[in-house]
């Protein structure tokens, strides 16, 4: 009688304990034979791995992976598991696959959903487009650019991301021109701003200030968050200019103080200290709360403790101890 055909389960629970017994060859041995299974599962694990330990003569595999589930794509790999896994995979592992990182930024897999379908391809989109701003080829920010106007929001997120990696001075021109003509998202203008800081830190804040007085306070707040994360000290200096132009603050106002907590300078912290010694009780609560990311940090915390004492307030020395003392 024939030996049962093992399960997908079964054979992924099986190459999970070779990963973690066996040497090098072994593991590179299971990594190939495990990105040859027919199921989805199978292969993502099999592509993560690679991509992990860095196993560079499996590109090859990977590929031909890949290749396999383009066929029925939805019913042999729904959600673009397996797809998805070899795309990360792949921008891991430096993959120069031009020709691959093309075809995955222009793929779409359409998926029913109650009421109409959903396209699961994004994440293999953006994945592709982030290897693609990797590679040499010339065209890469012209092929960019076209993701930049996808129908899927993070899709152009990512894009916007991608560019960011090209070239200097023509990334600055296109998500300049991105964040000006706007988008219904505004995350996607948020990685815009984000990605200007990064390319051109030193011509890039003063325009990246502007979108704090933007009428929608989402973009307001992503605007400032683009600001801290930078941890450029002209940034900072915009935050606070912009902080202290307000004598009556408002919740929206408040994001100010969380991008300066994301810039973790000195100079930051000067002034969130500041704001828990003088400022108003609703922000200072706010910099008590959001400084406890940094708990660690013993100096932080004496220096917190003798602001929050100087306020002799009973409500925020509560605040400090339910937030830090953990």
């Amino acid at each position: 009688m024939p030996k049962p055909r093992s399960t997908a389960r079964e054979r992924l629970e099986a190459y999970r304990r070779r990963c973690e017994t066996g040497d090098a060859p072994s593991l590179r041995d299971a990594t190939r034979q495990a990105l040859r299974d027919p199921h989805c599962l199978v292969v993502a694990r099999a592509a993560e791995v690679s991509g992990e330990r860095l196993l560079y003569d499996l590109e090859p595999e990977l590929i031909a992976a890949y290749g396999r589930f383009l066929d029925k794509p939805a019913k042999r790999d729904p959600q673009c598991t397996a797809k998805g896994a070899i795309a990360r995979a792949l921008v891991a592992l430096d993959s120069q696959d031009v020709t691959f990182y093309l075809a995955g930024i222009g793929y779409r897999q359409p998926e029913p959903v109650w009421g109409g379908s959903v396209d699961t391809a994004v994440d293999l989109r953006t994945s592709c487009a982030m290897g693609l701003a990797a590679t040499s080829y010339p065209r890469a920010l012209i092929e960019l650019v076209s993701l930049l106007h996808d129908p899927e929001p993070r899709a152009r997120a990512g894009a916007a991301r991608a560019i960011a990696c090209t070239d200097s001075l023509a990334a600055e021109a296109v998500l300049r021109a991105k964040a000006l003509a706007g988008d219904p998202e505004p995350d996607v203008i948020g990685e815009c701003l984000a990605g200007l800081l990064q390319v051109a830190p030193d011509d890039s804040p003063d325009f990246v200030a502007r979108f704090l007085d933007d009428p929608d306070p989402a973009l307001r707040e992503l605007a400032a968050l683009a600001l801290g994360g930078s941890r450029l000290e002209t940034a900072l200096h915009l935050l606070r200019e912009a902080w202290e132009s307000q004598p009556l603050k408002r919740d929206a106002d408040r994001a100010l103080l969380r991008a300066a907590v994301l810039h973790r300078s000195d100079q930051a912290f000067e002034w969130l200290l500041s704001v828990v010694e003088k400022g108003d009780r609703a922000s200072a609560e706010l910099v008590i709360r959001e400084l406890a990311a940094y708990r660690s940090n013993a100096r932080l915390h004496e220096r917190l403790a003798r602001a929050v004492k100087a306020r002799t307030d009973e409500h925020l020395t509560a605040c400090l101890r339910d937030a830090w003392d953990r």
